[in-house]
């Protein structure tokens, strides 16, 4: 889409505008466009300010949409602004000859659409319908550029109501039917004049507009026009406001959980909201004034005159805010409520009450106190070590265990308290703790008060709210017990084994001893053969028992005395041997 350009008379219109009204007001007017245009602040503010030059359309607009709504906060700056820049700019000569010639408005617009074609960048098209000499109707469609909007057609409307003034004769009505920015096809805009006699077309052609004269008129009547508008639509908005304002209180005083009351400064109830009255059950004819209202709310004269008392020193205050004081409240059923009560001033001459029952919460707080109080001494009784870090992993609490093992005070960081050496692996798992899962690991820790180092079973769980609870057990005690019991079994099977291969060996070696001994007493061979045979197979025996020690594969145990095992070689290297 190519980037339509406008003649900067019409920026030249907003500045000079803006300068006549709210001089202070023209660097806001400018403050940016220097850089949409490419020139420093004194060449930017030069070149808008110049009549015969081009700049981009969406400059103009933006300069009309600051001084519409930053500067003027006034929706029909568009129209006023370009009705003086039509009105009042000078010409020159051969301009201002040119349109006295035409001699009326009605000349003028008959060469509207040539002109428009010719030297407008915004208006596609431009066509007159309707033409009298008193006025006529007019057709624009505009070119396709999302800058163009509404205010485009009022500065349309307000140079074309500047017309008549060339010729002497009061401003045109300009009235807009219908706007192509609100979805119609083409701008619509009736336009009506004074006719003009001949004394009058003479005098234009001649002497033209006293435009100081003219401007000190428009100036009034605009400025006029303005302040009617603003004091009416001041008014309106007054009047809305007050409405909605009424809606909202009425709305927000019936429907909040909350007692309201005003009261006037001789004590008497001005209104109560239903809440109120649902929460202590008296009727609104039972609490007609403070008097009423204490006696049945208060029975315990004491209680009454101390809440008398302090609704006296908060009136006397002079505070616009005041405190909360709780009393405990009689209601019409006979029931007792925990009740906070705070007062202030609504107006002049009248005060407000609201009051909030706080039985309930009350209550809950207690019991809140207790369970805090029970898990505390819970927590302070167990013997595990527990801390208690924020997101920051910065200890919150430490129980009495926690501080015995680790100098853990609140809001040192937890990663303080490993050694050197496992604050890499601390940092780990508490990035894995974040994640929301929950680590089980085994740590070894000094211990200060009893020397060496103690093994501890560590769990990390990260709560709602950003919690994260470290349970520190200590198992350095269970450790020994595992390694005594590892060695003693390790012990039972060596004793077992002994027992086993002392067992299994025994009988082949007696056999072998009493063989030999009996060689030494025969002489005969055959008689030495036969123990010779005998000790070989006693020797075959050894080796096979020491070639099934050798196959054991699993722990298998028989009893051989009462209250004594050992191993059940045959079940112990069955295994093996079926393989």
């Amino acid at each position: 889409m190519s980037k339509p350009r406008t003649s900067t008379f019409n920026t030249m219109a907003v500045i000079s505008y803006v300068r006549r009204r709210r001089p202070d007001a023209v660097p806001r007017l400018l403050e940016g466009l220097d850089q949409i245009l490419g020139l420093n602040p004194v060449a930017t503010e030069a070149l808008l300010s110049h009549s015969g030059r081009w700049v981009p359309l969406e400059v103009h607009n933006e300069m009309l949409r600051r001084a519409k709504e930053d500067i003027f906060q006034d929706p029909r700056v568009p129209y006023r602004l370009f009705f003086e820049a039509m009105a009042f700019h000078n010409w020159g000569p051969l301009k201002t000859i040119f349109i006295r010639l035409m001699g009326s408005p009605a000349n003028l617009l008959r060469a509207a659409p040539w002109l428009i074609r010719r030297f407008s960048r915004s208006v596609e098209k431009f066509w007159v319908s309707d033409l009298t000499g008193s006025g006529c109707s007019l057709h624009l469609t505009w070119k396709p550029h999302p800058t163009l909007n509404h205010d485009n057609c009022l500065t349309m409307m307000g140079g074309i109501a500047s017309m008549p003034l060339r010729w002497g004769s009061p401003p045109a009505q300009v009235v807009e039917e219908q706007c192509a920015f609100e979805g119609h096809p083409a701008t619509v805009l009736r336009m009506s004049w004074a006719p003009q006699t001949w004394r009058v077309h003479l005098r234009g052609l001649f002497r033209g507009i006293n435009a100081g004269r003219a401007r000190f008129l428009v100036d009034s009547l605009n400025e006029h026009a303005r302040q009617v508008e603003l004091l009416t639509e001041q008014s309106r908005e007054m009047s809305r406001a007050l409405a909605q304002e009424q809606m909202r209180f009425q709305s927000l005083t019936e429907n909040i959980s909350l007692g309201a009351a005003f009261v006037d400064t001789q004590g008497s109830f001005l209104y109560c909201n239903p809440a109120m009255e649902r929460m202590f059950g008296y009727d609104r004819d039972q609490i007609v004034n403070q008097q009423l209202w204490r006696e049945l709310a208060y029975p315990d004269p004491e209680i009454r005159r101390q809440a008398e008392q302090a609704w006296q020193e908060d009136m006397g205050s002079g505070k616009q805010a005041l405190g909360q004081r709780t009393f405990r409240v009689r209601c019409a059923d006979g029931s007792d409520k925990d009740v906070m009560f705070r007062a202030g001033f609504l107006s002049e001459g009248e005060n407000f009450l609201l009051t909030e029952d706080i039985t309930q919460s009350l209550a809950d707080e207690e019991r809140l106190k207790r369970s805090e109080s029970l898990l505390r001494a819970v927590l302070e009784g167990s013997p595990d070590a527990v801390l208690v870090l924020d997101r920051r992993a910065r200890v919150l609490m430490a129980n009495r265990a926690a501080n015995e093992v680790l100098d853990a005070e609140p809001g040192k960081p937890a990663l303080d308290l490993l050694p050197p050496d496992r604050q890499a692996w601390g940092r780990s798992l508490w990035e894995w703790v974040l994640q929301g899962k929950v680590a089980r690991e085994e740590l070894e820790l000094p211990l200060p008060n009893q020397g060496g180092q103690g093994i501890f079973e560590l769990l990390a769980v990260n709560l709602e709210g950003g919690l994260v609870v470290i349970n520190l057990r200590d198992i350095t005690h269970r450790h020994r017990l595992e390694k005594e019991r590892q060695r003693a079994a390790r012990l039972t099977g060596v004793v077992e084994l002994a027992g086993t291969a002392a067992h299994e060996l025994n009988q082949p070696l007696t056999s072998l001893l009493a063989s030999s001994e009996m060689m030494g007493m025969y002489q005969e061979v055959g008689d030495l053969k036969r123990q010779a045979q005998r000790i070989r197979e006693d020797a075959l025996r050894l080796a096979n028992l020491v070639e099934r020690f050798g196959r054991i594969v699993r722990y298998e145990t028989k009893e051989y005395l009462p209250g004594r095992r050992i191993i059940d070689l045959d079940k112990a290297a069955a295994h093996h041997e079926d393989s």
